[in-house]
């Protein structure tokens, strides 16, 4: 399966489940809002956390209703990405959503949770270290974090299609990039396009339209995120012979 088949195939079932998904990527939009209760700032369609500023006049309270926010986006996120995967994969598969497939979410849902939670952990933890062992060296925190998301790019295919636990859905994640490192490229390659174009063209408004950057947020939640999903299945999908 080349490049071209793998978008057909991205579009069509983005197309044939676009009300599914839509549906199903409301939680992201309310996590997007939650996540900015937090000391953080926009860029590249994203919200980032501000990890220097935490260490200054944060109370025990604050800090507690930070921890509270993010686990509650956390886990909204963690929902929207586990229904997005199931229904992807059923398109795929030519199978109906079962009644317990959609009670599985919940499962599905927590695993996701523990892998991005310990995502964040590591990733917080790496930034830390690297402004305390080496200031003025942010790209060490920076790689750190990239090395992690890379990680655990294709672990939600991992545990919604083959029902992995957290740890070896990992594995299998990093098996998939090795094994499908054509498509791994070609999906950074095709993502990082999409989110500058968006970045760009509302950086662009933003003078003349103070909503533009949340607006940028909106188009990220709702279609840019639910598509990569779904092209991430696909590419998850092909190590399947049969589905190629």
């Amino acid at each position: 399966m080349g490049a071209r088949k793998l978008l057909a195939h991205c579009f069509d079932a983005y197309g044939r489940n676009f009300r599914l998904i839509s549906f199903f990527s409301v939680p992201l939009l309310i996590a997007f809002p939650l996540a900015l209760l937090l000391p953080n700032y926009l860029a590249a369609s994203g919200i980032f956390l501000r990890f220097g500023s935490i260490q200054y006049d944060l109370s025990l309270t604050g800090a507690l209703f930070i921890v509270g926010v993010f686990l509650i986006a956390l886990l909204l996120f963690s929902f929207a990405i586990a229904a997005i995967n199931i229904v992807i994969k059923h398109q795929r598969t030519f199978t109906r959503i079962s009644h317990n497939e959609l009670e599985g979410i919940e499962e599905a849902t927590y695993s996701l949770f523990v892998i991005f939670l310990t995502a964040f952990i590591v990733t917080f933890v790496a930034n830390l270290l690297a402004r305390e062992y080496f200031p003025g060296k942010e790209i060490i925190g920076s790689a750190a974090a990239l090395i992690v998301s890379l990680a655990i790019l294709f672990a939600p295919q991992a545990v919604v299609i083959d029902g992995l636990k957290p740890w070896h859905a990992i594995a299998m994640s990093a098996s998939i990039i090795s094994r499908r490192f054509y498509y791994f490229v070609f999906f950074l390659c095709f993502a990082s396009v999409l989110l500058l174009a968006n970045t760009w063209i509302f950086l662009e408004l933003r003078n003349l339209w103070v909503m533009a950057p949340y607006i940028s947020l909106v188009i990220n939640a709702m279609i840019l995120l639910p598509f990569f999903e779904v092209m991430k299945t696909q590419i998850y999908m092909s190590k399947y012979t049969l589905l190629r």
